[in-house]
């Protein structure tokens, strides 16, 4: 494994790590706040700090043919992904939104050798078997769910939650494309700007239906754990790793995020796995290390690559 495989898998497998805690927490401060307003907070704060490192204004630097691929970016990567999470995590239990949050390879496997010719080789498939198969034994072995929602209102939950899921596949297959002519600061600074101006008019009709939402203490530190460490840190491991790595292998080290979320969720809201959970996490670990595993010889004949 090469060096700059390893240092991009472990950036990528760390931003993971702080997305998975988002979940849950995201579910605790929407108790208290509005979710397209708790979006858009969040991505303004990104958005002016990444404007403050880079010393430039949203869509400095960008060519005039760019700009609509900018545009694409911040709809699948911040618009997208604040709807279809915020809504879902009303109902949706935190762990299993975690455990959701594992699904973006299988979009962005298929996506990335249909727009990227990058292959799906064998080592491909068998690692989405098992973890989907380590996904499906955590989620459905779980006990202390704080929850008292009938079961529909969590189905429909845990289908929003999937949404930003393929929002996000999207992002990494656009954000692949503007990684090789742009910085990934730049790319940062204009996903949250213009994700923020999406938000803005839903979040201002939302204020006037709503109200702002309640602000204390709790609700001020996930805010800021959401807009620093969950966007502006780990947008930047991501953009920063898809320069050195492929978008499928890093697409794969998001598995990592139903991990810490339901470490999270147990301590939040006493939601737990059972054994038959704790098998599933050792069978998505075990999809990592095969996925990220180096290809030593070419197999054309187990390779499906193509593009439009």
């Amino acid at each position: 494994m090469t060096k700059e495989l390893i240092n991009g898998s472990i950036r990528v497998a760390v931003a993971a790590g702080i997305w998975g805690a988002a979940y849950p927490l995201t579910k605790l401060v929407l108790l208290d706040t509005p979710p397209i307003i708790l979006g858009f907070y969040r991505f303004s704060i990104a958005a002016f700090v990444f404007m403050l490192v880079t010393r430039s204004l949203p869509m400095t630097g960008v060519e005039d043919g760019d700009r609509r691929i900018f545009f694409e970016l911040a709809f699948w990567g911040a618009f997208v992904l604040i709807l279809g999470m915020n809504f879902g995590l009303i109902w949706a239990p935190g762990i299993a939104a975690s455990v959701l949050s594992g699904t973006p390879p299988l979009f962005t496997v298929i996506l990335a050798a249909f727009l990227l010719a990058e292959p799906m080789l064998l080592r491909h498939f068998i690692s989405i078997g098992s973890a989907m198969c380590g996904l499906w034994l955590l989620s459905s072995d779980l006990s202390g769910s704080s929850t008292d929602l009938p079961g529909w209102k969590i189905l429909v939950g845990c289908l929003l939650t999937l949404i930003p899921q393929f929002s996000w596949a999207m992002y990494g297959i656009v954000g692949k494309k503007l990684s090789e002519r742009y910085a990934w600061p730049t790319i940062c600074r204009d996903t949250f700007s213009l994700g923020a101006l999406m938000l803005l008019p839903f979040a201002i009709m939302e204020a006037m239906l709503k109200g702002p939402g309640l602000w204390n203490q709790k609700s001020i530190l996930i805010l800021l754990y959401l807009a620093i460490m969950n966007s502006v840190i780990t947008y930047s491991l991501w953009n920063s790793a898809l320069k050195v790595i492929p978008v499928s292998t890093a697409s794969f080290l998001i598995y990592l995020q139903p991990v810490s979320g339901a470490i999270l969720s147990f301590f939040l809201f006493g939601e737990k796995p059972g054994s038959a959970g704790f098998i599933g996490i050792a069978l998505i670990f075990a999809a990592l290390l095969l996925a990220v595993r180096p290809q030593i010889k070419p197999l054309p004949d187990l390779a499906v690559g193509g593009k439009l």
